[in-house]
């Protein structure tokens, strides 16, 4: 699915398992890698920092090579991190961009540093964020349990086809829709009836991937909520979309896949709207 991608590394403890994800979500050998590190404005090729950079890519290439990808390349570019790596994407014409989130920054309870977040702010292509969740940092396999979260728009639903490409690695599915709003329990109850009917015809489609899959319907603030679940089904990757139903087109980072990508420990994977299908075509979502 993703035959151009681009590795942004800072050599960070986080970083170290970017190879790893690589792997995982790029499966084809054909697939073009290309290897990037920002540095400071003031280092120039003669530097010290320049040429540790050089070597440790070089290292990193070397790995992926071992692996079987031969078509690599190695980018060194300086100035704002994010601003660098956004116009090396677009330039390309890359299918996805690999980061590493620092864990907590200057907020004690976000755990997306400020370069990750402002790339998946201006970011139109799919973006990963790798996090280290787990204390001993020893990651489990990226594809083992991947949690899809879904308000049934044609936004949140583009996730299937990523899906449908890595679906002979993937061990299991958990779908979850979280209800944000009901008038009264009746209507509540409503709600959680039609979700979990559309949840069920969505758990199906998965199955006849070959795939393990269940879901959950659950009621509160959805960023809230999609975290704990996260946690509860030790998910290994969440995947979603940066915009969904309800929210302002053309807006480039939804407030919950925002509120999620901020506050939650585990990789992400976050996908752009496909804004070349018509509006009418959108799976009715729940108002």
């Amino acid at each position: 699915m993703f035959n151009k991608v681009l590795v942004a590394t800072d050599f960070s403890s986080s970083a170290k398992a970017l190879p790893y994800c690589l792997f995982a979500l790029c499966p084809n050998l054909e697939t073009e890698i290309i290897l990037t590190y920002i540095t400071d404005d003031d280092d120039t090729p003669q530097s010290s920092a320049y040429h540790t950079a050089m070597e440790d890519l070089k290292s990193l290439e070397e790995q992926i090579q071992q692996a079987g990808y031969e078509d690599t390349c190695i980018i060194i570019s300086s100035g704002e991190p994010f601003e660098e790596i956004n116009r090396l994407a677009e330039e390309h014409d890359v299918e996805l961009v690999l980061a590493a989130s620092h864990g907590k920054s200057y907020l004690s309870t976000t755990l997306m540093g400020s370069t990750t977040f402002d790339l998946a702010r201006v970011a139109s292509y799919p973006l990963f964020i790798e996090k280290i969740y787990r204390a001993d940092d020893n990651q489990v396999p990226l594809l083992r349990k991947v949690l899809l979260p879904t308000d049934f728009s044609r936004e949140s639903l583009t996730s299937l086809n990523v899906i449908r490409s890595l679906r002979e690695n993937i061990d299991e599915v958990v779908v979850v829709n979280v209800i944000e709003r009901s008038r009264n329990d009746k209507d509540l109850s409503v709600r959680i009836t039609l979700a979990e009917q559309k949840l069920k015809e969505l758990v199906d489609e998965i199955k006849l991937y070959g795939v393990k899959a269940s879901y959950i319907v659950e009621k509160g603030t959805a960023s809230k909520r999609l975290r704990h679940i996260a946690e509860d089904v030790d998910a290994s990757l969440v995947i979603m979309s940066k915009t969904g139903g309800g929210l302002i087109k053309g807006l480039l980072l939804g407030s919950t896949s925002q509120n999620f990508a901020l506050n939650s420990d585990r990789p992400i994977l976050l996908l752009p709207a496909d804004e070349t299908e018509d509006d009418d075509d959108a799976i009715q979502h729940i108002d």
